[in-house]
């Protein structure tokens, strides 16, 4: 019992996600991280579950609108193509990871903002050990995009959305706590890994940064703190135009093709073909050949993927829960809404299934969100606690 007691106690979830997150940059070969996964978050969560934990969490219309996600999922494979116990399976792991992030103590943000530093920092360790390696092999050189990294967080992509969502964390804080030099120094760190990772997503998610902490000082009335950021991006500006005018990165980032629209377009005609309603199922085997003969294998977006697998009836309550939450997220100046904002934006133009084991997907969309929720649990605790005491 003392030790069930343990497994919840908001102590072993700080231990456990963390170790978790820091996995995605140790652990190598997937199925060695989905174990590493279970066994020091989702199944210390299942064996310690109390009823009032799902209760509570279902209460939450974030919750219950991820299970309509998943919901929609499974009947997408009983209708299509796909096995229903499979996405029950996958929806229950989802799920458990959400009651895992539930169990946080209410950090507060000085905490935040050292553990976003953290992880920032382990993550620019483990793309440079990776760069070392890889040019140890001969298999990159400066000014290349350096290739695959060697564990789970291995697409050079997802680690620029979850570098990017650390930033928004250490940018949003930082500027409260007006440490305006760490917060540059943040944004410095971010422009070094675009000549390194040479993702164009790396801009699309420092725009966003600088467009959320814009309005949101400026809506505060902090000259200081609105110059400072008018500054940071006219710096960040002048230096990507310098780099992509008079380095062999601007050709890197410029010349390879755009496949989006193509793959949206082949993906979406397949949906329509399998029927608008309730799409493809979660394992139809499609993939989509482009016009100069790339396989793409999935479709590049996870709302386009949801209404493959599930059509209107799944990526609708997608749509729902992901513009509530950032709404929420916003609305509340929420470090978690920040982050989960800019794993969005990313996952817009890259990603496939958000209900199956765990990926690098679940750092940009999964954890931010289930971060807010545990925020939004814990705020109804204190609420509940204060009106019993009155």
């Amino acid at each position: 019992m003392k030790f069930l007691n343990y497994l919840r106690s908001p102590q072993f979830a700080i231990y456990a996600v963390a170790a978790w997150m820091v996995s995605f940059l140790v652990i190598t070969g997937s199925q060695a991280h989905n174990n590493v996964s279970y066994l020091i978050l989702i199944l210390p969560t299942l064996v310690s579950l109390r009823f009032q934990e799902v209760q509570d969490f279902f209460r939450n219309l974030l919750g219950q609108l991820l299970f309509l996600v998943i919901a929609t999922l499974i009947l997408a494979a009983i209708l299509g193509d796909g096995s229903p116990l499979q996405q029950a399976k996958f929806g229950a792991i989802v799920l458990l990871l959400y009651l895992a992030v539930a169990r946080l103590p209410l950090l507060n943000e000085d905490t935040v903002y050292k553990a976003a530093w953290a992880f920032l920092s382990l993550i620019t360790v483990y793309v440079l050990v990776n760069m070392v390696m890889q040019y140890a092999h001969g298999t990159w050189v400066p000014g290349m995009r350096l290739g695959d990294l060697n564990a789970k967080l291995e697409n050079v992509i997802y680690v620029t959305n979850t570098m990017g969502g650390m930033l928004a964390v250490i940018t949003l804080l930082g500027m409260r706590a007006k440490k305006y030099r760490a917060v540059i120094a943040a944004h410095v760190l971010l422009l070094v890994a675009l000549t390194i990772l040479q993702t164009r997503s790396i801009i699309g998610v420092w725009a966003l940064i600088m467009l959320l902490t814009y309005f949101n000082f400026y809506h505060q009335k902090s000259k200081r703190a609105t110059l400072i950021i008018i500054g940071i991006a006219l710096a960040v500006v002048i230096a990507i135009t310098l780099l992509l005018i008079y380095t062999p990165i601007g050709a890197s980032l410029l010349q390879r093709n755009f496949y989006r629209p193509e793959i949206w377009h082949g993906y979406i005609a397949e949906t329509l073909r399998c029927g608008i309603w309730m799409g493809c199922g979660p394992e139809h085997a499609f993939q989509y050949i482009s016009r100069d003969g790339n396989v793409m294998v999935h479709p590049h977006s996870v709302f386009v993927t949801q209404f493959y697998k599930a059509g209107l009836i799944g990526v609708i309550p997608l749509l729902a829960l992901t513009i509530l939450a950032i709404t929420q997220g916003l609305r509340a100046g929420s470090w978690a809404g920040w982050y989960l904002a800019v794993g969005v934006l990313g996952l817009c133009f890259d990603g496939s299934s958000l209900v199956h084991s765990p990926s690098q997907r679940w750092l940009v969309f999964h954890l931010p969100l289930a971060l807010l929720i545990a925020q939004q649990l814990r705020q109804t605790y204190a609420d509940r606690t204060l009106k019993a005491s009155a």
